[in-house]
């Protein structure tokens, strides 16, 4: 039963003694009770799904991302790695259209059921036109998509018939084609717009004999930046007739299996009541492409909070530790660095230090900062100068985690001021004396969701930890010494001078190898409670970088 069936039949009188009867007999309608009315609509909206979901069994759902003319190449790279790490359904397609300029590095970034589209085509091959991407380029390029007739090449001057013409040649040459139309403000106003995006469409049946390849993209141009919108009711009315010009002009089974997606300002709100429209198979989107709302366009049709995309991180201290986090984070999809705090440090002077390392070498990749930013491969990255944790601002930049790299708030307590701010999460990069404490591989599997502040342990310790565990697992410990060969600290002296608590420790640090204590042993048994005081252990600090 289809949804006009069920509401027709919904309008005539109940005559039975069954839930949704609103009447004791056909001659005398009774007002339904609330709890009625409420069986009613949930069963209106169980029919109103199937009808979409019966419809469209043949049709996968498609959700296009029309980037246009925007972006830096940090962006392109910034949303290719929101994509990367996004939760898609199996029964959704999605395709990216990025400027072509940027489509190269798009496409050798992007996840691979991803699929990568052009913007325009041209409707020859190659040859002396200038500012022109044939086919031919579009799929060397590895594109697998190309737009044509979109409503901002139209107003350009570009007729049905050279549209047309661009998606005939782009489909003879391999590549998908979205095809779109639609009607101004004035066509809608006057009541012409089927018969306007009829004519649209005759163009491209007068040249495309196949349409296995083809999507329709409606473009209510009238609603497109305008302030006005198109109901999910108007799109439903629009995509019914040309679905129904398939059927009569194409073939039966092209109207069942061609896509027709929706084009007039989508966005995460409207999105999942559109996507259950019948005629309805998907979106081409613009401005909400560039933003994380793409990801909830692409999930309407079961919409959840679970998206996926990038974890917005913060890293309080830009000291050792907090440098290389931002070094591993800037090659990292799943991580996106969105602030810094540091109190004793520029932002002129953050960049030297990322980009020049003693140790690991010159920054792979672009940076530069004005007063209040780092940019980071042409991503900004705010940057926050306060001494006191709760001051920061991190909720001005949707701060979900905190790196907390300064070595001074190693407590739950200290470490939970970057709570008050909007923080969902806290990692000590440290050892912690009350904090839980977690080595990849040994025991974070014992993570669990309530805990808020959480130690990655000291360097020494993620050494030590996994060693220690397969040997324990293998033949068991039952007592150890450990030793570790440490690289030079920030605490130690250059050159010869006093140190009366560890004199020692007061030697040249290039030149001698100093013993020191290690909490590592220690800390190791907090990580593996079977071990707990089975380990004991000595440091050796020695004339080396790490």
């Amino acid at each position: 039963m289809k949804l006009r069936d069920f509401q027709q039949h919904s309008r005539q009188p109940a005559t039975g003694g069954c839930v949704g009867s609103f009447s004791d007999s056909p001659s005398k309608p009774q007002v339904p009770s609330p709890v009625q009315y409420q069986v009613k609509m949930a069963f209106r909206q169980v029919f109103k799904t199937q009808a979409r979901h019966m419809s469209s069994a043949s049709r996968k759902f498609f959700v296009g991302g029309n980037w246009k003319c925007n972006g830096s190449l940090g962006q392109a790279q910034e949303l290719v790695g929101m994509l990367n790490t996004a939760k898609i359904p199996a029964g959704v397609e999605v395709v990216v259209a990025p400027s072509q300029v940027h489509a190269a590095t798009v496409k050798a970034s992007l996840r691979a059921d991803v699929r990568v589209s052009g913007q325009d085509v041209w409707s020859q091959g190659n040859g002396a036109f200038t500012g022109e991407t044939s086919a031919e380029m579009l799929k060397d390029l590895g594109a697998e998509y190309t737009l044509v007739g979109h409503s901002e090449r139209r107003e350009k001057g570009e007729s049905n018939e050279v549209v047309a013409k661009k998606a005939a040649y782009a489909l003879e040459k391999g590549l998908a084609v979205i095809a779109c139309i639609g009607e101004s403000k004035e066509t809608r106003e006057a009541n012409e717009t089927v018969a306007f995006i009829t004519k649209q469409l005759d163009a491209y049946a007068a040249e495309i004999k196949d349409w296995t390849n083809v999507v329709i993209a409606y473009e209510p141009i009238w609603a497109i930046g305008t302030g006005l919108t198109a109901s999910p009711e108007q799109a439903q009315e629009v995509h019914a007739s040309i679905r129904a010009w398939l059927k009569e002009k194409v073939s039966p089974e092209a109207a069942e299996k061609t896509r027709v997606i929706y084009g007039g300002s989508v966005g995460a709100k409207n999105a999942p009541e559109l996507s259950q429209k019948e005629d309805i198979d998907g979106f081409l989107v613009g401005g909400a492409s560039l933003k994380p709302d793409f990801l909830q366009i692409i999930n309407a049709q079961n919409p959840t909070t679970n998206v996926g995309g990038a974890v917005n991180v913060a890293i309080n201290g830009f000291g050792r530790i907090g440098r290389l986090v931002l070094r591993a984070a800037a090659k990292n999809p799943k991580i996106n660095i969105v602030a810094i705090n540091d109190p004793f440090i520029s932002t002129t002077y953050m960049e030297y230090m990322l980009e020049y390392d003693t140790v690991h070498g010159k920054f792979d990749g672009s940076l530069s900062h004005d007063e209040k930013h780092i940019f980071v491969n042409g991503k900004p990255i705010r940057v926050f100068n306060e001494m006191n944790p709760t001051n920061i601002k991190w909720g001005e930049e949707q701060v979900q985690y905190v790196v907390e790299s300064t070595g001074a708030f190693t407590t739950t307590e200290k470490a939970s001021a970057h709570l008050q701010n909007g923080v969902e999460k806290v990692v000590i990069s440290a050892p912690s004396s009350d904090a839980p404490m977690f080595v990849m591989g040994v025991n974070h599997e014992l993570y669990e969701k309530n805990m808020h502040v959480v130690s990655n342990a000291s360097c020494t310790t993620n050494c030590l930890a996994p060693l220690a565990k397969v040997v324990h697992d293998k033949f068991g410990i039952k007592e150890g010494l450990m030793t570790t060969v440490h690289a030079v600290t920030a605490t130690q002296k250059t050159v010869d001078g006093p140190s009366k608590k560890d004199w020692r420790g007061g030697r040249g640090a290039c030149f001698n190898i100093i013993p020191s204590s290690t909490g590592a042993a220690k800390a190791v048994g907090k990580v593996i409670p079977s071990l707990n005081g089975k380990l004991t252990g000595m440091s050796f600090r020695c004339y080396q970088v790490g």
